[in-house]
């Protein structure tokens, strides 16, 4: 195939990139980068306005930071550059370096468990590298150590005062023993699970071990000191733990990265460490990304981008922060750099046929105004957190995520790390086809489409990280009640129909397999086939399709139920179930 441009692990950014290899004098060849590429293709696109195609060679291409394609790098008018595998080939862009130099731990510290003191391997972090939250061996995203769960023991008030006047989203009160005063605090992260809908990872400010209390660096989503009534969530597990501490590493395949002695600790899953582990530098590979203008009424998208049948990984797990904007309990954050492909000021661009797999973060987000974007094709498995993500400006009049297609992919095994994470999330994105996916063995929901709630809007708080923060206020002006919120509820008028749906809620409950709450109207949920919803024993999961709090002109028809645990529907508020086929459901 003749491609304009060609990218290959044995090229030279000084050459052409005109030849598919090497000439034989060595005097010209591929292009060795993908961002070479890009910046040649500024220059080979204002001879001519045409298609233009640039073939990646297979090989490992190893991204230390995103590839941007900004205004620059748009198509031609009308016209599309695509970015594809050579035929017959499978490119790979990683996130990550790999960790050499492994040695067996032969002096392991007091604090190890016993189990592991002959079992632990240690290495060197490599240079320029901090702080990572996944680890790769391949194409496996390992398990971070993590120690026994426990319950909040409730304010001590014997404590220091400022403990006592806390924010309750930010301590948390602890059994003796479960949390120290780590020399690499701020390595260690607190999971908090206080519902079963949502768990937070959270890093840590202070620890007392002797009043027992521990400070995180940012709020939980929910207060983490028992005053939400946990047991009616959640009747099988205990909703707090430690990761990242060598106490907790118990078992193969899990590891501990230790930032101030500048180490890496892992118990292999064989014998010794092969040469595949990988530690990510970068949550983000690619970015797409026009001239954005937050709180303005006007975006200039970049045009015409396409990537094709290039696999995907490595990239690191994402770090909340105190500024972020959250959906709908958290399960997204708004507006973040934490996906493999990331669309963000786009229009007429697309992602097919390409896999993802062994990320920290999601697979591919469409942020704010994306409109006539295509992911079609792609398989995407073993994400820390979700697999395709469409999520626009908050609440207001901005309406510009709209008129996009997530088309006949393939989705399982995500949320390893953060289990509410979804395969398909529309939040504030309207106007999409969502068809012929195949979503399955997932920890929480298959498809999602959410919004943002009226008693946001009344309570009027934009320092609430869930919802609060994504309304735009000078847009939406007074409006309270729900029929003058509705215009700003941009979920609407999407098509989600004939797709696959199954194994779902493996983990977390209170969700159904696809699952609409706080949107706008005239969603259509039709001809899906849901079928094998059991659920994890011991939650509470809802239902098969279900319309949640704060949802109406939801119109569900003509889908498929087959063999479930709970119920086919739950039908909240004013929408319509009509015509659908139930077989073999037994909520119990």
């Amino acid at each position: 195939m003749k491609a304009d441009l060609y990218i290959s692990p044995m090229g030279n950014d000084s050459w052409t990139g005109t030849l598919p290899e090497p000439d034989t004098a060595g005097a010209d060849g591929p292009l060795a980068t993908l961002t070479a590429a890009r910046d040649r293709m500024r220059t080979l696109k204002s001879a001519e306005r045409r298609d233009y195609l640039v073939l990646v060679r297979g090989g490992v291409y190893r991204f230390a930071e995103p590839a941007v394609f900004g205004l620059e790098d748009a198509a031609p008018e009308e016209r599309i550059i695509t970015y594809a595998a050579y035929p017959g080939e499978c490119p790979v862009f990683s996130g990550g370096v790999p960790v050499t130099g492994w040695c067996r731990l032969t002096d392991p510290p007091d604090s190890l468990p016993a189990s592991a003191a002959d079992k632990v391997w240690v290495a060197d972090l490599p240079e320029g590298v901090g702080c990572f939250r996944a680890l790769f061996d391949g194409e496996e995203l390992l398990p971070r150590a993590a120690s026994p769960t426990f319950w909040s023991q409730g304010p001590d008030p014997s404590a220091p005062g400022r403990a006592v006047r806390a924010d309750p989203k930010r301590i948390i009160w602890f059994p003796e023993g479960k949390l120290r005063a780590w020399e690499n605090l701020r390595d260690v992260e607190l999971g908090v699970r206080v519902v079963n809908w949502t768990v937070n990872l959270l890093g840590l400010d202070e620890v007392d071990e002797e009043s027992r209390y521990a400070i995180t660096s940012i709020k939980a989503t929910y207060p983490m000191d028992q005053r939400l009534p946990v047991e009616r969530w959640s009747r099988k597990t205990p909703y707090a733990w430690v990761e990242n501490v060598l106490e907790a590493l118990d078992s193969p395949g899990r590891w501990v990265v230790d930032t101030r002695k500048r180490k890496v600790y892992l118990w292999p899953k064989r014998d010794e460490p092969g040469d595949g582990i990988v530690a990510p530098v970068t949550r983000e590979i690619i970015r797409i990304e026009g001239a954005v203008d937050l709180p303005g009424p006007t975006d200039t998208p970049v045009t015409g981008l396409v990537f094709r049948g290039i696999t995907f990984s490595h990239g690191d797990r994402d770090l909340w922060t105190e500024n972020d904007a959250g959906i709908q309990h958290d399960w997204e954050m708004i507006d973040k750099g934490n996906s493999l492909v990331r669309f963000r000021g786009a229009e007429q661009c697309a992602v097919e046929n390409c896999t993802f797999t062994a990320s920290g973060g999601t697979a591919v987000r469409l942020d704010l105004h994306c409109m006539h974007c295509r992911v079609t094709g792609n398989e995407i498995s073993s994400m820390g957190q979700g697999g395709i993500m469409l999520i626009g400006y908050g609440p207001g009049t901005k309406d510009v995520n709209r008129y996009n297609g997530v088309i006949d992919n393939h989705i399982h095994d995500c949320g390893l790390i953060y289990p509410h994470s979804h395969g398909i999330v529309m939040s504030q994105s309207g106007d999409n086809r969502i068809a012929h996916n195949y979503v399955h063995d997932m920890p929480r929901k298959a498809i999602c489409l959410t919004g943002v709630r009226v008693q946001y809007f009344v309570r009027r708080d934009n320092e609430t990280r869930e919802c609060g923060r994504s309304i735009r206020w000078h847009e939406v002006g007074g409006a309270s009640a729900w029929e003058e919120i509705l215009p700003f509820l941009h979920t609407r008028n999407n098509l989600v129909e004939y797709n696959e749906v199954e194994r779902c809620l493996g983990k977390l409950g209170d969700g159904a397999s696809i699952n609409v709450s706080g949107a706008g109207t005239g969603n259509v949920i039709r001809r899906n086939y849901v079928h094998d919803i059991y659920g994890n024993e011991g939650e509470w999961i809802c239902a098969c399709l279900r319309t949640d709090d704060w949802q109406r002109g939801t119109l569900i028809t003509e889908n498929v139920i087959a063999r479930s645990s709970a119920s086919a529907f739950e039908h909240k508020c004013e929408n319509a179930f009509v015509n659908n086929i139930v077989i073999d459901v037994d909520p119990g």
